[in-house]
């Protein structure tokens, strides 16, 4: 009886390994000057995209097309991207394997200081990592933009204020909402 208890047991664990190590691991990202973005997880990076506010913003509308600045997509296609795990991305920079297609030509704007920007690693084999950050210099600040949703999430995108269809009211100091929001 013995054995067949040790037996089961092994089998049991033997099992709850397998499933765990076959997980997908969610994709993190870690801002560093630059702004990088250091990724990590078990997925494929399908696009990595940078929003930057409209004229006369502060802050950037996730999803917007008019606010998109800058994307990379890999040249082989959507589902061929390189593995996410210690993958650096640099603004403006075109990592291997990749191709800009926004701008469609030349080189990714300067992203001028005091702004709040958006970003998305969107990623196939596990879940997408986004976020909000403030450029500071060339140091990225990482923070939270509580309250503010969009309208969609292709096109011509509204900012919005959550859970209604009045418009997103932008903090009118923003250095305040930084050192309030930071992620």
């Amino acid at each position: 009886m013995v054995t067949l208890r040790k037996a089961i047991s092994l089998l049991v664990s033997g099992l709850c390994l397998l499933t765990l190590l076959g997980c997908e691991v969610r994709t993190s990202v870690r801002l560093e000057s630059g702004p990088s973005f250091s990724l990590d997880g078990s997925g494929r990076l399908a696009s990595f995209r940078v929003y930057g506010p409209q004229p006369g913003h502060k802050i950037a509308t996730p999803f917007d097309a008019k606010s998109l600045v800058w994307r990379a997509e890999p040249t082989e296609g959507y589902f061929k991207g390189a593995q996410v795990g210690q993958l650096e991305i640099k603004y403006g920079r075109i990592p291997g394997g990749y191709t800009q297609t926004i701008p469609s030509s030349g080189t990714a704007p300067a992203l001028p200081v005091g702004k709040v920007y958006y970003f998305f690693a969107e990623t196939t084999g596990a879940p997408p990592a986004e976020g909000f950050f403030y450029l500071d210099g060339a140091t990225p600040i990482k923070v939270k933009a509580p309250g503010l949703c969009q309208s969609g999430f292709v096109g011509d995108v509204k900012p919005l204020k959550c859970g209604t269809k009045e418009p997103y009211s932008e903090p009118t100091d923003l250095e305040q909402f930084v050192r309030e929001n930071r992620d």
